[in-house]
Order: C-alpha cells, then structure tokens, then sequence
C-alpha cells in the first residue's frame, strides 16, 4: 500500500489544490469571443513605398507606378490568394528621404527622383470580434503588412489607416 493513513490534513490541501486550478483556468482562458455581425464597411489604406525584402533589397515603386492600378479592380492577398475588398482610391507622394543640406548646416527632406509612395485605399466588408477586424479570415490593423496582388500590379506594404463608413 502506497498510503497507509489518509489524515484530515490531506484532504484539506487536495481540495484546496483543486480549488485554486479551477480558479487558475477560470481566469487564465479567455472568454468567449463574440464577433460583431452587421454589414460594417470600412475604408482602408495601404502605403506601398520604402520596403526590404527578405534579401535586404530595398523594395521602392518607380515613378509612374500608380497608374497601372485600376480602380474598381478587387484585390487579393497575395500570400493567400484571399478576397480583401475592392480598390476605390489610388494616389502618389514622391518619396522622400532626409538629406543635409550643407549650406544651412540642417537635415531635410528631399524628393528623390523616380521612385514614389503609392497609397492604396481599399474598401470591404468586415466582421469585428473583441480582438481584431476581419475581411474573412485576414485580419487588417494600422500598422499590419500586406502582401498585395491584383491584375494589374503586386506590391508589400502597410496598412496606414482604416476609416468606418
């Protein structure tokens, strides 16, 4: 016999032992996530501009870049293959970079010729749950990448801002 006396003693620490891991995975799980239905559209804009690849290469669209996106073209994660909205918006900034300007002694910004920004400004349908937004399965948030494929173009960037319409 392993045991040979059960005292009183025992009993209270193993109910107590049961006791706080009961209480240690009613805390510790989350609860349940509710997903918030409703047809909610929202407007979201990807910035494709100063990236690095897996290489190190510095990934920049070439001026003229913007005009090969269509709008009302649907756009597809790239790494996916998924549906994540419909495109109504493109426009460029030229891209920039901080150069010193020796004659002042300051640091400014300076255009550099043939490369730009493009923003993208994507409209979908989502779902959203406590945690995060979702077009499907593929969750959008300021500051998340994105790999980007329609007919017209491919190209990685973030997301930069998300509107509720």
């Amino acid at each position: 016999m392993l045991f040979k006396v059960i005292h009183l003693a025992d009993i209270f620490w193993l109910i107590l032992l049961v006791v706080l891991v009961v209480i240690a995975v009613r805390f510790s799980s989350p609860g349940v996530v509710l997903a918030h239905q409703g047809n909610l559209t929202v407007r979201y804009t990807i910035e494709l501009g100063e990236r690095r690849d897996m290489g190190g290469t510095q990934l920049i669209p070439s001026a003229g870049f913007h005009e090969n996106i269509r709008v009302g073209e649907p756009l597809f994660d790239a790494m996916q293959g998924r549906h994540i909205g419909t495109i109504v918006d493109v426009f460029a900034k030229p891209f920039q970079v901080q150069a010193f300007d020796e004659a002042y002694g300051v640091i400014r910004w300076a255009d550099v010729d043939g490369l730009e920004y493009v923003y993208i400004v994507v409209e979908a349908d989502v779902s959203r749950n406590d945690y995060e937004t979702l077009i499907g399965t593929f969750p959008i948030g300021v500051g998340r990448s994105a790999y980007v494929r329609a007919k017209s173009f491919a190209g990685a960037g973030y997301i930069i801002a998300i509107e509720e319409r």
